[in-house]
């Protein structure tokens, strides 16, 4: 598994869009009905901001974006691997 940062970023008119997406994709990960080798870690908004950063472990990078294609997102997304260097409590 790897580690996956998504930053998504829309225009005024794309909002509703992108909040049902991001509910759609919400429910599947409560309802453990994500498609197998994806887990989602976590969905941050920016406070103001046409943007949100979802943080994912998955099996591979291709196979996450697949996915979100398959959704349908008219905006804007980024996405790539990441490595963690530094938590805090682990040094």
């Amino acid at each position: 598994m790897t580690e996956i940062v998504v930053v998504h970023s829309w225009k005024d008119d794309q909002k509703d869009k992108v909040m049902d997406f991001a509910n759609k994709v919400t429910s599947m990960a409560k309802e453990k009905k994500l498609p197998s080798g994806l887990k989602l870690l976590g969905i941050d908004l920016g406070q103001g901001k046409n943007m949100a950063v979802c943080k994912w472990e998955a099996d591979s990078l291709n196979h996450l974006m697949e996915v979100a294609k398959s959704l349908g997102p008219t905006w804007d997304i980024q996405a790539f691997e990441v490595k963690n260097v530094y938590k805090k409590g682990l040094f």
